[in-house]
């Protein structure tokens, strides 16, 4: 992408820097795995910032969790509709859809 967007040239040092950053781990998958605590999450189909297959997989990962996949609303779908996402995901943890 540094060759094909102008406006990224700038700022590809600055990128290097962190994608050769040794960062911590995110999460434990293992205790993710022995997960008890009732979870819900939104898997945005064409979510433009968050590959699809990755989603799925930490999804997977999660003992009891209860994914809402959906192509309504895109990564921002909190913003865009919060009541309806939130309401949508207690409903999931509650067992009500």
């Amino acid at each position: 992408m540094w060759d094909d967007y102008a406006a990224l040239r700038p700022h590809r040092a600055a990128a290097d820097l962190l994608a050769d950053h040794p960062w911590p781990r995110l999460y434990d998958a293992d205790q993710l795995r022995r997960n008890d605590v009732p979870v819900a999450a939104t898997i945005y189909v064409n979510d433009l910032y968050v590959e699809r297959a990755f989603a799925d997989e930490t999804a997977a990962t999660i003992r009891g969790l209860r994914p809402w996949i959906t192509n309504e609303l895109e990564h921002n779908g909190l913003r865009a509709d919060g009541e309806r996402v939130l309401g949508r995901l207690i409903d999931l943890v509650r067992g009500n859809a």
